[in-house]
């Protein structure tokens, strides 16, 4: 600063630094962070059962690479093909997402298969949730929660081993049919490896008469896993109703996608593919093009 003295009165002269002009905004007005993107994988899931050209797994996954898609679901493999199986998928640059096994609730009867924890750790490093489908017992029967609390534990345990994650399959006619119910379970089993997942089928077909919003905001921390499809709002059907490609049905997904971001969900999205018929290729493209189109406006 300098003054310069003129005729009685003070003038105030104010020197610049040397610095940039652009390093002196800066500096006195930090810019405001960028907003963090939000742009969850998008992997298939079922889409093998029904597919009228009745690809094998080499064949669903090109397809799925060609098609855009970021990986795959499917029943974890508990024989000797899992090495292969998981082989196949890294070769056609496919992550494995979810893989799904039953659990029994029944003390009565062998909780799960013994080769269970051994498929488990054999997935350490890869970014997938396993996911367990609790039966046994007609749903929400009182009989099963004690062996389901013992079990979700015990295989937290494995999962916390190798880094992954055990979620709660919610299915409609499974002990938990409802995912209301599978979140009072995950509770209860107390762990950290242990939560559930969000199927949109099945919340529309047990709890589709309420508000999904609230229920994900309170359990945020425990959604482990999300399935999404286009669907017909107030249908009992699985086919052309509670189950159809993105660009069909009245659900709004996109209000769905917006409270998964909203709550901070950062895992990948499946899309549910059970009971679609015709040629796999056909619905899986019809439902990329709407995914990708969801991504240019956002």
């Amino acid at each position: 600063m300098h003054q310069v003295h003129s005729k009685g009165w003070v003038t105030v002269v104010f020197w610049l630094s040397s610095l940039p002009l652009a390093e002196t905004v800066s500096a006195a007005a930090p810019a405001a962070p960028a907003k963090a993107a939000w742009a969850p994988p998008l992997y298939g899931f079922c889409m093998d059962i029904h597919d009228a050209q009745k690809r094998t797994l080499p064949e669903q996954a090109q397809m799925l690479r060609e098609l855009g898609f970021d990986g795959a679901g499917y029943p974890l493999w508990l024989d000797q093909n899992v090495d292969k199986n998981l082989q196949t998928l890294d070769a056609a640059g496919l992550k494995v997402f979810l893989l799904y096994a039953s659990v029994n609730v029944n003390p009565n009867q062998p909780a799960f298969d013994p080769r269970l924890p051994d498929a488990i750790r054999k997935l350490k490093g890869r970014p997938v949730t396993v996911c367990v489908l609790l039966r046994g017992f007609k749903p929400g029967d009182p009989q099963g929660e004690a062996t389901a609390v013992k079990v979700l534990r015990q295989l937290g345990d494995v999962a916390a081993e190798v880094g992954l994650r055990i979620s709660i399959y919610h299915h409609v006619n499974d002990w938990t049919e409802s995912l209301l119910h599978a979140l009072q379970v995950a509770q209860k089993a107390d762990h950290p490896q242990v939560g559930v997942n969000f199927n949109l089928c099945h919340w529309l077909k047990v709890d589709g008469d309420k508000d999904y919003r609230p229920v994900l905001r309170e359990n945020a921390a425990k959604i482990f896993a999300v399935t999404i499809n286009g669907a017909q709002l107030g249908s009992n059907a699985w086919t052309d109703g509670l189950i159809q490609p993105l660009d069909r049905g009245d659900f709004d997904n996109r209000q769905l996608l917006a409270t998964l971001r909203e709550i901070g969900y950062r895992g990948p999205i499946g899309l549910m593919c059970y009971g679609i018929q015709g040629d796999a290729r056909k619905h899986l493209e019809r439902s990329m093009k709407v995914w990708k189109s969801w991504k240019e406006t956002e």
